[in-house]
């Protein structure tokens, strides 16, 4: 059975098949994660819980018992119907095939879910090559508590630039144009902004800093930008209230809040189209 989540707020993953990690050490250290190989769990995970990021494993062949009686021997009359293309799934198995087209499915919970196969490390190329078109990347199996943490980190990273790109999109009413332009013009003045509100400070130059951070307030609420926001909303407040014992630590919290956004610009700018 799978390992139900405690908290349901994380960055959720779901770990199917042959894992190298002790299942047990996986429940008291990892409370995002949920681990299944059973087939039924897995359909039911993936249709009822909305995850962050999914690793199935193309290199175990679930027990017969788990595999249903409709899946073990036979291919689906659609799948007969769908163009043989390179990189296409018709090479896997049936269940594997199901379980890819659940997961992306344009109406299911996880449609916009990575997916990461799992692949038998004696056939990388053919297994890269397969799974080329139906997968965001692929790993080796199986996976160690190393390489989990690496790829949890990785596409944790992945998720926070993907959630600014939509939250612009959604303000430029899905104009990418308009909305890579937006970017390059927030990656171009929040740094240069953030330097200029530290050098007035330090200088006591506070209505300066006021009407700089203003600024910045002001571009971080036309696109949505929230964490950006409250920490200048917070700075701003501050400065008008002559609270400049405090300023200083607001000044802070805001300085890494921008750091924290323009860490994705290269993943970002790369997304949107720029090379």
């Amino acid at each position: 059975m799978a390992l139900k989540p405690k908290q349901h707020d994380q960055f959720m993953v779901l770990m199917t098949g042959n894992i190298d990690i002790n299942h047990l050490s996986l429940k008291h250290r990892y409370q995002n994660i949920i681990v299944t190989t059973a087939y039924d769990d897995i359909l039911m995970c993936i249709e009822t819980t909305p995850f962050n990021l999914i690793l199935l494993d193309l290199t175990v062949n679930f027990s017969i018992a788990a595999v249903p009686d409709r899946l073990r021997h036979f291919r689906p009359p659609w799948m007969e119907e769908m163009p043989r293309t390179a990189g296409s799934s018709l090479d896997l198995h049936p269940w594997q095939t199901e379980l890819i087209t659940r997961i992306k499915d344009p109406l299911g919970i996880n449609n916009k879910t990575p997916v990461i196969a799992i692949i038998n490390p004696t056939k990388d190329a053919q297994s890269d090559q397969q799974c080329s078109t139906e997968f965001d990347g692929s790993l080796t199996g199986p996976i160690t508590e190393q390489q989990l943490n690496k790829l949890i980190d990785l596409w944790q990273t992945k998720a926070s630039a993907l959630d600014y790109i939509q939250i612009i999109l959604s303000k430029a009413k899905n104009n990418r144009r308009l909305t890579l332009t937006l970017f390059e013009k927030l990656f171009e003045e929040l740094p240069s902004q953030v330097i200029d509100i530290k050098d007035a400070l330090e200088n006591k130059q506070y209505n300066l800093a006021r009407e700089i951070t203003h600024k910045l307030n002001g571009s971080a609420s036309f696109c949505g930008l929230m964490d950006i926001q409250q920490s200048a909303n917070a700075l701003e407040s501050c400065l008008l209230n002559n609270n400049y014992a405090s300023a200083h630590q607001h000044f802070l919290m805001l300085q890494q809040c921008i750091l924290n956004f323009t860490c994705h610009q290269k993943f970002i700018l790369t997304n949107l189209g720029k090379c």
